[in-house]
Protein backbone atom coordinates (compact mmCIF):
# COMPACT_ATOMS: atom_id res chain seq x y z
CA UNK A 1 0.00 0.00 0.00
CA UNK A 2 1.44 3.33 -1.02
CA UNK A 3 1.29 6.23 1.40
CA UNK A 4 -0.27 9.60 0.63
CA UNK A 5 2.20 11.74 -1.36
CA UNK A 6 3.75 14.60 0.59
CA UNK A 7 2.45 17.07 -1.99
CA UNK A 8 -0.88 16.81 -3.77
CA UNK A 9 -2.26 18.95 -6.59
CA UNK A 10 -5.06 19.97 -4.21
CA UNK A 11 -3.98 19.44 -0.62
CA UNK A 12 -6.54 19.79 2.19
CA UNK A 13 -3.84 19.05 4.79
CA UNK A 14 -2.41 22.57 4.49
CA UNK A 15 -3.09 25.17 7.18
CA UNK A 16 -5.21 27.19 4.71
CA UNK A 17 -8.08 24.80 5.58
CA UNK A 18 -7.65 25.09 9.37
CA UNK A 19 -10.49 27.63 9.60
CA UNK A 20 -12.94 24.99 8.35
CA UNK A 21 -12.89 23.24 11.74
CA UNK A 22 -16.32 23.33 13.35
CA UNK A 23 -17.94 25.07 10.34
CA UNK A 24 -20.65 23.58 8.18
CA UNK A 25 -19.05 25.17 5.07
CA UNK A 26 -15.76 26.80 4.08
CA UNK A 27 -14.21 28.08 0.84
CA UNK A 28 -10.52 28.31 -0.04
CA UNK A 29 -9.10 29.06 -3.52
CA UNK A 30 -12.24 28.33 -5.53
CA UNK A 31 -13.09 25.12 -3.63
CA UNK A 32 -16.13 25.12 -1.34
CA UNK A 33 -16.36 22.30 1.20
CA UNK A 34 -19.66 21.46 2.95
CA UNK A 35 -20.69 19.02 5.66
CA UNK A 36 -23.85 18.22 3.72
CA UNK A 37 -25.43 15.38 5.72
CA UNK A 38 -26.63 14.48 8.33
CA UNK A 39 -28.10 17.67 9.74
CA UNK A 40 -25.82 19.21 12.35
CA UNK A 41 -22.60 17.83 10.85
CA UNK A 42 -19.49 20.01 10.83
CA UNK A 43 -16.18 19.98 9.02
CA UNK A 44 -13.03 18.75 10.71
CA UNK A 45 -9.41 19.42 9.79
CA UNK A 46 -6.04 17.92 10.65
CA UNK A 47 -2.66 18.12 8.96
CA UNK A 48 -2.28 14.35 8.52
CA UNK A 49 -5.85 13.57 7.37
CA UNK A 50 -7.17 16.73 5.65
CA UNK A 51 -10.80 17.89 5.63
CA UNK A 52 -13.34 15.58 7.17
CA UNK A 53 -16.86 15.39 8.46
CA UNK A 54 -18.07 14.87 12.00
CA UNK A 55 -21.73 14.00 12.39
CA UNK A 56 -23.50 14.37 15.71
CA UNK A 57 -23.72 11.20 17.80
CA UNK A 58 -25.81 9.10 17.99
CA UNK A 59 -27.32 10.14 14.63
CA UNK A 60 -23.94 9.47 12.98
CA UNK A 61 -24.32 5.75 13.59
CA UNK A 62 -25.24 3.77 10.45
CA UNK A 63 -25.96 6.86 8.36
CA UNK A 64 -24.55 8.28 5.15
CA UNK A 65 -22.08 11.01 6.00
CA UNK A 66 -21.87 13.32 2.97
CA UNK A 67 -18.88 15.60 2.41
CA UNK A 68 -19.59 17.84 -0.58
CA UNK A 69 -17.09 19.84 -2.65
CA UNK A 70 -17.70 22.30 -5.46
CA UNK A 71 -15.00 23.67 -7.74
CA UNK A 72 -15.07 27.09 -9.43
CA UNK A 73 -12.68 29.04 -11.64
CA UNK A 74 -11.08 25.88 -13.05
CA UNK A 75 -9.93 24.66 -9.60
CA UNK A 76 -11.31 21.19 -10.41
CA UNK A 77 -9.56 20.78 -13.77
CA UNK A 78 -7.22 17.86 -14.48
CA UNK A 79 -7.99 15.84 -11.33
CA UNK A 80 -6.87 12.21 -11.53
CA UNK A 81 -7.87 10.82 -8.14
CA UNK A 82 -8.52 11.48 -4.44
CA UNK A 83 -7.03 10.27 -1.16
CA UNK A 84 -9.68 9.30 1.41
CA UNK A 85 -8.50 8.79 5.00
CA UNK A 86 -9.85 7.54 8.33
CA UNK A 87 -11.62 4.55 6.76
CA UNK A 88 -10.45 2.16 9.46
CA UNK A 89 -11.37 2.68 13.10
CA UNK A 90 -9.50 -0.28 14.54
CA UNK A 91 -12.56 -2.53 14.46
CA UNK A 92 -13.97 -2.61 10.93
CA UNK A 93 -13.15 -1.46 7.41
CA UNK A 94 -15.41 1.34 6.25
CA UNK A 95 -16.63 2.04 2.73
CA UNK A 96 -18.26 4.66 0.58
CA UNK A 97 -18.69 6.16 -2.87
CA UNK A 98 -17.73 9.40 -4.55
CA UNK A 99 -20.12 11.00 -7.03
CA UNK A 100 -18.23 13.13 -9.55
CA UNK A 101 -19.96 15.78 -11.68
CA UNK A 102 -17.87 16.71 -14.70
CA UNK A 103 -17.73 20.10 -16.40
CA UNK A 104 -19.42 18.43 -19.39
CA UNK A 105 -22.45 17.64 -17.20
CA UNK A 106 -21.77 13.89 -17.12
CA UNK A 107 -21.52 12.06 -13.79
CA UNK A 108 -19.43 9.14 -12.55
CA UNK A 109 -19.67 7.12 -9.33
CA UNK A 110 -16.66 5.32 -7.87
CA UNK A 111 -16.75 3.02 -4.81
CA UNK A 112 -13.99 2.88 -2.21
CA UNK A 113 -13.21 0.59 0.72
CA UNK A 114 -10.73 0.83 3.56
CA UNK A 115 -9.09 -2.58 3.30
CA UNK A 116 -6.32 -1.95 5.76
CA UNK A 117 -5.59 -3.34 9.20
CA UNK A 118 -4.50 -1.41 12.25
CA UNK A 119 -0.90 -2.64 11.86
CA UNK A 120 -0.67 -1.79 8.14
CA UNK A 121 -2.43 1.55 8.08
CA UNK A 122 -4.15 2.87 11.22
CA UNK A 123 -5.95 5.64 9.32
CA UNK A 124 -7.23 3.45 6.50
CA UNK A 125 -5.94 5.69 3.71
CA UNK A 126 -7.35 4.76 0.29
CA UNK A 127 -6.55 6.16 -3.15
CA UNK A 128 -9.63 6.57 -5.38
CA UNK A 129 -8.38 6.48 -8.99
CA UNK A 130 -10.52 8.44 -11.48
CA UNK A 131 -9.06 6.50 -14.44
CA UNK A 132 -7.61 9.61 -16.08
CA UNK A 133 -7.72 13.41 -15.78
CA UNK A 134 -11.19 14.85 -15.25
CA UNK A 135 -12.49 18.42 -15.14
CA UNK A 136 -14.85 18.49 -12.16
CA UNK A 137 -17.45 20.96 -10.96
CA UNK A 138 -18.29 18.90 -7.86
CA UNK A 139 -17.41 15.80 -5.87
CA UNK A 140 -19.62 14.31 -3.18
CA UNK A 141 -18.15 11.72 -0.85
CA UNK A 142 -20.64 9.38 0.81
CA UNK A 143 -19.38 7.35 3.77
CA UNK A 144 -21.94 4.60 4.39
CA UNK A 145 -22.57 2.91 7.74
CA UNK A 146 -19.94 4.95 9.59
CA UNK A 147 -19.10 3.77 13.11
CA UNK A 148 -16.31 6.26 13.74
CA UNK A 149 -18.59 8.81 15.36
CA UNK A 150 -19.65 6.38 18.06
CA UNK A 151 -16.30 4.66 18.54
CA UNK A 152 -13.71 7.38 18.00
CA UNK A 153 -15.54 10.69 17.62
CA UNK A 154 -14.72 11.31 13.96
CA UNK A 155 -15.64 10.15 10.48
CA UNK A 156 -13.70 9.84 7.24
CA UNK A 157 -11.60 12.66 5.73
CA UNK A 158 -10.27 13.63 2.31
CA UNK A 159 -6.56 14.50 2.21
CA UNK A 160 -6.75 15.94 -1.31
CA UNK A 161 -6.66 15.28 -5.03
CA UNK A 162 -3.93 14.23 -7.41
CA UNK A 163 -3.63 16.20 -10.65
CA UNK A 164 -1.98 15.96 -14.02
CA UNK A 165 1.58 17.30 -13.70
CA UNK A 166 1.91 20.75 -15.26
CA UNK A 167 4.33 19.58 -17.93
CA UNK A 168 2.32 20.81 -20.90
CA UNK A 169 2.62 24.53 -20.22
CA UNK A 170 6.28 24.26 -19.24
CA UNK A 171 7.17 22.30 -22.38
CA UNK A 172 5.21 24.72 -24.57
CA UNK A 173 7.06 27.73 -23.11
CA UNK A 174 10.41 25.97 -23.50
CA UNK A 175 9.53 25.21 -27.13
CA UNK A 176 8.68 28.86 -27.83
CA UNK A 177 11.95 29.92 -26.22
CA UNK A 178 13.97 27.49 -28.33
CA UNK A 179 12.15 28.55 -31.49
CA UNK A 180 12.85 32.22 -30.68
CA UNK A 181 16.56 31.47 -30.25
CA UNK A 182 16.68 29.66 -33.60
CA UNK A 183 14.87 32.49 -35.42
CA UNK A 184 17.05 35.13 -33.74
CA UNK A 185 20.20 33.16 -34.61
CA UNK A 186 19.15 32.85 -38.27
CA UNK A 187 18.31 36.54 -38.43
CA UNK A 188 21.65 37.48 -36.86
CA UNK A 189 23.48 35.19 -39.32
CA UNK A 190 21.60 36.74 -42.30
CA UNK A 191 22.52 40.23 -41.17
CA UNK A 192 26.19 39.27 -41.00
CA UNK A 193 25.98 37.60 -44.41
CA UNK A 194 26.90 34.16 -43.08
CA UNK A 195 23.97 32.24 -44.56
Amino acid sequence: MLGIPSNLGIDFRTAAWDNARGQSQDTVGGITMSAAFPLGSVLTWSSPAGIGINSPAPSGLATEDILSMTFSGGSGNGLTGAWVTDLFNGVIDESGVVLLTLASGATDTISFLGQQTASQDPLGDVYVNFGGPLDLVSAQFYGAGELNTMLSGQNYSVAGFTTVPDGGTTLMLAGFGLLSLIVFGKRFALERGQV
